[in-house]
């Protein structure tokens, strides 16, 4: 993880935890960090699960190009929670 990625994973969870009335301590940011980090992966790992659902319904072959293409082109059609929603009934 780069320092970019850090701060950005840090804010969102200080939001969070700002949101909820929690204290700002060591052990809530790990939490809350943790919980950020596990629903952006979430969505990462639906939006692959989506697009080689797709890939294998009209493609020959399943290349890294052609999945990052049908990875391009998932969120023109569905919005996240739809990709989820999916993707968990795949």
């Amino acid at each position: 993880m780069n320092k970019n990625e850090c701060k950005k994973y840090i804010k969102r969870a200080c939001y969070r935890i700002l949101s909820e009335n929690k204290s700002m301590t060591t052990e809530n940011l790990e939490i809350e960090m943790k919980k950020v980090i596990n629903d952006e992966a979430d969505i990462y790992i639906a939006y692959g699960k989506l697009a080689i659902h797709n890939l294998n319904k009209s493609a020959t072959e399943i290349t890294a190009n052609e999945l990052s293409k049908q990875i391009d082109v998932i969120p023109k059609i569905y919005n996240q929670i739809d990709v989820i929603i999916k993707s968990k009934k795949l």
